[in-house]
C-alpha cells in the first residue's frame, strides 16, 4: 500500500484545511511539548518540538505507520525474507551487528589477518580503495573515530582522477603499505581502474599484488582471475548492499584503525539500535518516528529538502555518508510492484558540518523562500576529559551555536522596517545529542539513519535495497570501452569524444 493510499494521509491532509502550522515561534513555547516532543534512549536524546506539528497530528502520524504495518515489515526483515524482490534477497547486514557474528569463520580470518598485519608485518600505510560504500563508510567512521587509532596511517581512495591516487603515492612506501581492494561485484569500473595503476606501481618496486593487496567482494571468483589468491580474498554476502556494507568485510579499515575491542564497541552501539528500531512500540520508536517526520515534512508540508548539520568536526562525513544512504535507497519512483509512485519519496540530502555551515549556506535557511528540514547534531560533552580549560570553553560556545541556530530558525526576528533584517521564523529542525562521540555512540548513530531510510522505504511502500540507477550508470561506462560503443551517442557526446582523441 502506497503513502497515498494509506487512509490516514487522506485523514491527515483533510485536517491540513483546518490547520496553521505557520507559526513555530508560538508552538514551542508550549511547556506540554516537552513531554509530548522529546525521546530519550540512554544518553541519545532527540528533540523535535521545532517540528510543526501538534499531538493529534503527531498520533495520526502513529496511526499512518500501524496501517502501513510497519512492525510488521520490520521483523519481516530481520527474520530474512527476501524482501529485496527486484534482486530476490534477503536483508543481512543486521547480522553482522551481532554477537554471534564473533563465533563465524568469516570473523576469525578478519581477526587473524589485521593481527597479522599489525602485529606482525611492518606495514606503515593502510590504502582503501573502494567507491560508494566501499569508500564512504568507512572514511567517515574513521574520521569520526580517529582519536581512537591504534594502527598505521589509513588513506581512502576512490576517485577514478588519477591525481587521487599520485597523491596518496607520495605519502606511501610501497613496501610498507597494504591496499584493500573494496568491491562488492568486483566490477566496479573506478575501482578496478585504480586497482589496476597499483598493482603496476608495486611492480616498480618489485612488490607482488599479493604481498601487499587484499580484495573485498562477493565475487571470489572474479578477484581470482585478477590474481588475488585465496587467503587474500574476504568475502562480502551478497544480501549486504553496498551503502550498508560498512559493517562487513568492507570495514576492514574500521578495524585495522580501531583495533578488536574499539571495533566490537563499534558494533554493539548500532546492535543496540538494532533492537529498540525492532522491539521498540511505535509511539516511542525513534527511528519510526524520525521516518514519520520524512513522511510528515517531504509529503504533506512539501519540503523536498533535508538538511544534516553535525556540530562535531569529526563527523563531518555524515552528510556525504546520509546523502548515499538515503538517495541511493529511496530515491525510487515505483513501489514494490512496480507501480509509478502517486506521491514522491526521498528528499533532496545535503549538508555541511557546523560552525562552518553558519557562514555559508545557513543564510538560505534563515531567509530563503524555500524550506526545508534540518537534523542539527552535538554532543553535549568533549571527547577530552584533559583538554585545557580554553578547549573545554571552545567546546560550550559550539553547543551554543548548535542550540542558537535551531531556536533561531524556528522564532525568527521580526523587523517589518527593515525587510533585509526580517526573519519570517518557522523553520523546523530535529535536534540530536549524545554525551560524547565514542565507538559506540557512532555505531548507535548510523543504525539510527539506516533505520529512518529502511522505515521511510516501508512507509512509502518503496524497495529500499536494490540501486539500478547506479547500475545503469556502470553498465553505460562499461559499454564505452568496447569497439563501435560509439553508434548509440547522442551526437554532443560524438562531439566530445572527438575532441578529446584529437591530437593537440
Amino acid at each position: 500500500m502506497q503513502l497515498a493510499d494509506n487512509p490516514i494521509t487522506k485523514v491527515i491532509f483533510e485536517k491540513l484545511k483546518f490547520k496553521d502550522f505557520n507559526n513555530l515561534s508560538n508552538l514551542i513555547y508550549d511547556q506540554e511539548r516537552i513531554a509530548e516532543f522529546q525521546f530519550k534512549f540512554h544518553d541519545f536524546k532527540i528533540d523535535i518540538t521545532r517540528q510543526t506539528l501538534d499531538k493529534e497530528i503527531k498520533n495520526d502520524l502513529i496511526n499512518l505507520a500501524k496501517k502501513a504495518k510497519i512492525k510488521s515489515k520490520i521483523k519481516k526483515m530481520v527474520s530474512g525474507f527476501k524482501i529485496n524482490q527486484s534482486e530476490n534477497r534477503s536483508v543481512d547486514h543486521f547480522d553482522l551487528r551481532k554477537k554471534e557474528r564473533f563465533e563465524t569463520q568469516e570473523w576469525k580470518n578478519l581477526i587473524n589477518f589485521t593481527n597479522v598485519i599489525l602485529n606482525k608485518r611492518s606495514f606503515k600505510t593502510i590504502v582503501n580503495v573502494g567507491i560508494g560504500g566501499s569508500d564512504l563508510g568507512p572514511l567517515m567512521v574513521n574520521q569520526a573515530l580517529e582519536s581512537f587509532y591504534k594502527g598505521p596511517k589509513i588513506f581512502y581512495v576512490s576517485n577514478i582522477d588519477p591525481i587521487n591516487l599520485i597523491e596518496v603515492f607520495e605519502k606511501c612506501d610501497p613496501e610498507a603499505t597494504l591496499f584493500i581492494i573494496a568491491s562488492k561485484s568486483f566490477g566496479t569500473l573506478e575501482t578496478l581502474e585504480n586497482a589496476k595503476i597499483i598493482k603496476n606501481w608495486l611492480a616498480e618496486s618489485n612488490v607482488s599484488l599479493n604481498d601487499a593487496m587484499v580484495a573485498v567482494t562477493s565475487s571470489k571468483e572474479k578477484a581470482k582471475k585478477w590474481g588475488f589468491k585465496k587467503s587474500n580474498i574476504f568475502h562480502v554476502s551478497e544480501n549486504i548492499g553496498g551503502r550498508y556494507s560498512l559493517w562487513s568485510s568492507v570495514g576492514m579499515s574500521i578495524l585495522f584503525g580501531l583495533g578488536e575491542d574499539n571495533y566490537k564497541k563499534f558494533l554493539h552501539g548500532a546492535q543496540t539500535m538494532d533492537e529498540h528500531f525492532v522491539n521498540e512500540e511505535i509511539e516511542s520508536n525513534i527511528p519510526i518516528i524520525f521516518a514519520l517526520l520524512r513522511i510528515w515534512n517531504r509529503n504533506f508540508l512539501n519540503r523536498n529538502n533535508h538538511c544534516i548539520v553535525p556540530y562535531s568536526n569529526s563527523l563531518s562525513k555524515l552528510p556525504a555518508w546520509a546523502q548515499q544512504l538515503e538517495m541511493e535507497s529511496n530515491g525510487k519512483s515505483v513501489d514494490i510492484r512496480g507501480d509509478a509512485l502517486t506521491q514522491p519519496a526521498s528528499p533532496l540530502i545535503w549538508g555541511e558540518v557546523g560552525t562552518n555551515a553558519q557562514h555559508s549556506f545557513f543564510q538560505y535557511l534563515h531567509q530563503g523562500i524555500d524550506q526545508q528540514s534540518l537534523d542539527i547534531l552535538i554532543p553535549r560533552k568533549s571527547l577530552g576529559c584533559s583538554l585545557p580549560d580554553g578547549w573545554r570553553e571552545s567546546h560550550k560556545t559550539l553547543v551554543y551555536n548548535a542550540l542558537a541556530q535551531a531556536e533561531a530558525l524556528a522564532i525568527g526576528e521580526d523587523n517589518q522596517q527593515e525587510p533585509h533584517r526580517n526573519f519570517p521564523g518557522g523553520r523546523v529542525s530535529t535536534l540530536i545529542s549524545w554525551n560524547k562521540t565514542d565507538p559506540f555512540e557512532v555505531g548507535r548513530l548510523l543504525a539510527l539513519y539506516e533505520h529512518i531510510t529502511i522505515a521511510s522505504g516501508f512507509l512509502w511502500d518503496i524497495n529500499s535495497f536494490d540501486q539500478w540507477g547506479v547500475e545503469l550508470g556502470k553498465k553505460t561506462a562499461k559499454a564505452l570501452e568496447k569497439p563501435f560503443s560509439y553508434n548509440n551517442l547522442s551526437h554532443a557526446a560524438k562531439r566530445f569524444f572527438s575532441l578529446r582523441d584529437a591530437k593537440d
